[in-house]
């Protein structure tokens, strides 16, 4: 799979590109119909296979980052999704006052001319162009000058509910997994690469592997049992999301802390994917660290009982 961040980076194509655009924030089962319907018709017109993203979301853009939506994908985490449903080239568009200012033809002219897109696909409700005042039927019309088809995928339900990326954040902020999972037909999951903590974990017998959230805000806040998948393998686990109020005074940043249960291994620098399962308990500040070790425990005897029976392939 091809990485773009820069339209500077493209070389157009020769064969042409079906093109699915959205946030797939979450790549929940709308997405993956959408993109089931793009590569369908790839397929049928022998075309490449391609995602375009936009880093900020357009909603972050506007409000200049400062009530950031909560987030249940990393870009990174994104990424890995598209490479698993076998996409050939991803198009990360910088979405800056450059770009949101481009007119709905404009957008489109860019999208035949600089890139060779000749089949599009998007889910509902869907606009484009400057003040986002362009839609589906604005993208048919604007298409077809350009030897482009267009099309909006209907909405899919769940429980009669439309799913959404807004509606999964908050079943996880309720701790309703199994809500979550059926919308999102997958695991929740979050992936990061381990950092160096202050081995406070160790010293109460727990050690941790954090993951710094960067700048994600997650709808996860709490205590939860997860699975944890490393290069020695998947180990059961306890994870805590959030700022550590025990042992740390106004935290600002949220911190993923996780407990991996009999494992003895050094995972410094390494990428962890931790797959998360049942809320335990909310976070919570304790008298002591002594309180804190006992609830550990509990949480650790909860998550194994929950885990028992669950299978992660």
């Amino acid at each position: 799979m091809h990485f773009y961040h820069s339209l500077a980076d493209v070389t157009r194509s020769e064969r042409g590109i079906a093109l699915a655009i959205g946030n797939f924030d979450g790549f929940h089962r709308g997405h993956q119909a959408v993109v089931a319907s793009m590569k369908a018709k790839a397929s049928a017109r022998n075309l490449e296979t391609a995602v375009m993203v936009f880093e900020p979301h357009p909603v972050e853009f506007f409000d200049n980052g400062r009530h950031a939506s909560p987030r249940l994908y990393s870009l990174r985490d994104k990424l890995l999704a598209f490479s698993a449903a076998g996409i050939d080239k991803v198009f990360c568009m910088h979405f800056n006052h450059q770009f949101a200012a481009l007119s709905a033809e404009e957008f489109v002219e860019l999208l035949a001319k600089r890139i060779g897109v000749v089949d599009i696909t998007v889910g509902t409700p869907f606009s484009f162009g400057s003040g986002g005042k362009a839609g589906i039927g604005d993208l048919q019309r604007l298409g077809a000058l350009y030897g482009i088809k267009a099309e909006s995928i209907d909405k899919v339900c769940s429980d009669d509910e439309r799913i959404s990326s807004t509606s999964i954040r908050a079943f996880l902020s309720e701790g309703d997994f199994d809500s979550a999972i059926a919308a999102l037909g997958h695991n929740y999951d979050i992936s990061g690469r381990v950092v160096f903590g202050n081995h406070l974990g160790r010293k109460i017998g727990f050690p941790t592997a954090n993951v710094n959230l960067q700048r994600m805000v997650s709808p996860l806040l709490g205590v939860y049992a997860v699975k944890v998948r490393t290069s020695y393998g998947v180990f059961n686990g306890v994870a805590n999301v959030g700022y550590r109020p025990t042992v740390v005074k106004d935290q600002v940043k949220s911190l993923m802390e996780v407990h991996l249960i009999d494992f003895n291994h050094d995972l410094y620098g390494q990428m962890i994917t931790v797959y998360f399962f049942r809320k335990l308990r909310d976070e919570r500040k304790f008298a002591s660290l002594e309180e804190l070790k006992e609830h550990i425990t509990c949480d650790k005897n909860h998550a194994q009982a929950v885990l028992e029976d669950i299978d992660l392939k």
